[in-house]
Formats: structure tokens, C-alpha cells, sequence
């Protein structure tokens, strides 16, 4: 599988974090999954609008 290799600000780890901690629980703490269900996420609702305006 690909890997992407990326630098986020301290705001948007510490909010990642947070959400993962939240979403997923302390002991479960898989940033990797909860980052391609994001990327996932937000292709399904913008790619659509990517291929209209470039069309």
C-alpha cells in the first residue's frame, strides 16, 4: 500500500488526536485509519465537484 508522507501543524495534530482519542478510544488509538476514512471522507464529497469545474 502507498504511503503518504505529510507535516501538520501542532493545531491540527493536537485536533487528529483528539478525534482518534474520541472517536476510537485511548487503547485504539490507529491515526493511519482515521486519516484514509478523512481523505476517503472528503473525496467522495469533492471529487465530483473537481471533475465539473474541470470538464
Amino acid at each position: 500500500m502507498p504511503k503518504i508522507e505529510i507535516e501538520l501543524n501542532s493545531d491540527l495534530h493536537d485536533r487528529l488526536m483528539s478525534f482518534v482519542v474520541k472517536s476510537r478510544g485511548t487503547l485504539y488509538v490507529q491515526r493511519s485509519e482515521v486519516i484514509v476514512a478523512a481523505i476517503e471522507e472528503y473525496l467522495d464529497r469533492n471529487e465530483r465537484k473537481a471533475n465539473k469545474s474541470n470538464a
